[in-house]
């Protein structure tokens, strides 16, 4: 029995497969997954990033989940949106030979290098990501692409998965490409979504305990004092239980009426209040380095330190993105016939040397040796080497 079930596994990827060849795509083989319910805790979020790091089983299906309820959060959604905006909006040209090709850029300048962009920097958030190109246009240029269905993705032998819940299924890792995929990462990278889940867990709590605290001290509690019995105590602890509704309250001149409130202050809702505070500063520094420019700041130089922060974690971002496009997505689009060559690079403009400064990147044509002979200019081209360079 489990001969022949391997037998039509085996079959339904190579039909997948020779559909694929024909100008489909996995996406549409696959049986997407409906989204599941997950506790937002700290055990469960425990438990997920083990199920994910077990070597010789791994399941990702409740990390996923639990990083698809963090980005609900509001505040890592702002950090988020800040983060790909500045990538979308860098301006870029694409060279041929040292020159900048005004062409060859306007087959960049499309709704699906926009995309692109958006699902490079979501690597950052979600650990090894698989990006799937869509059809061709008239022109032949591609109408889009996006993220493949993360939980039909199985990272530990790099297959397709038919349905979320097998363990192998069509194998693209040998050549991605001829499925029109891009691999973006390593399959064991988790992401940062592993650490900003922590917080946010964090911060449902605090928030519940507040709205706990709002709801049980927000409205000033009614005390009677009164020698009334029977019937007419009745008739007063009726009228107390709806006071809230009615507003008002009519009772005998004997009784006397007093509300109590929390006498705690505004120390009861601070000690929530600063605990959020401090879970968004926190999230703030594992997206983007810094709290400073999504919060007021008393001092400008304060913000101005900030701000160099964003721009230095947006600039080494571009490093990264620019090193893909050159060594990974170029070479794909050449392989799908984009008329592209060997050699053509991208070049993000943010990066070019400011005027005055000086130009440290020994691959650049306008590149001046530094004072100190061959020895500083070795120097300086191992660091220029470095992969985030």
């Amino acid at each position: 029995m489990k001969f022949s079930f391997e037998i039509s596994r085996n079959s339904k990827a190579a039909a997948t497969e020779q559909t694929v060849k024909k100008g489909k795509r996995l996406s549409g083989e696959v049986n997407r997954p409906q989204p599941d319910r997950v506790k937002m805790q700290m055990a469960t979020l425990r438990q997920a990033v083990e199920n994910a790091r077990d070597i010789n089983n791994p399941s990702w299906l409740d990390l996923y989940e639990i990083y698809r309820n963090t980005m609900t959060d509001a505040h890592v959604r702002s950090q988020y949106d800040v983060a790909v905006n500045k990538l979308q909006a860098s301006p870029f040209v694409i060279t041929r030979d040292d020159n900048d090709n005004d062409e060859l850029s306007k087959l960049f300048m499309r709704p699906w290098f926009s995309q692109f962009v958006k699902h490079f920097f979501d690597y950052d958030m979600w650990g090894y990501t698989v990006v799937e190109f869509g059809q061709k246009d008239e022109d032949g240029e591609w109408e889009g692409c996006s993220v493949f269905s993360r939980k039909n993705i199985y990272p530990h032998n790099r297959n397709v998965l038919i349905n979320e819940t097998d363990t192998s299924g069509i194998p693209y890792g040998d050549n991605p490409w001829k499925f029109f995929l891009v691999e973006i990462g390593e399959p064991d990278d988790l992401g940062l979504l592993e650490l900003v889940s922590r917080e946010v867990i964090w911060k449902a709590f605090a928030r519940r305990d507040w709205s706990e605290l709002s709801e049980k001290w927000g409205k000033p509690h009614l005390v009677i004092k009164t020698d009334a019995e029977g019937e007419e105590l009745n008739k007063r602890e009726r009228a107390a239980r709806n006071f809230a509704n009615n507003a008002y309250f009519i009772t005998d001149s004997e009784d006397e009426i007093d509300t109590l409130e929390s006498k705690s202050g505004p120390t009861g809702y601070q000690i929530f209040e600063k605990n959020i505070r401090l879970i968004d500063e926190q999230i703030s520094k594992l997206m983007n380095g810094q709290t400073g420019t999504s919060e007021e700041k008393a001092f400008v130089g304060s913000a101005e330190v900030h701000e160099r922060i964003l721009n230095d974690y947006h600039a080494a971002r571009l490093r990264r993105l620019s090193n893909y496009v050159n060594y990974e997505l170029i070479p794909f689009l050449i392989w799908h016939g984009y008329p592209l060559q060997a050699g053509d690079k991208i070049r993000f403009t943010e990066l070019d040397p400011k005027q005055g400064e000086k130009n440290t990147n020994p691959e650049d044509p306008e590149y001046t040796p530094p004072e100190g002979g061959e020895e500083a200019a070795a120097r300086v081209k191992s660091s220029a080497s470095l992969p985030w360079s």
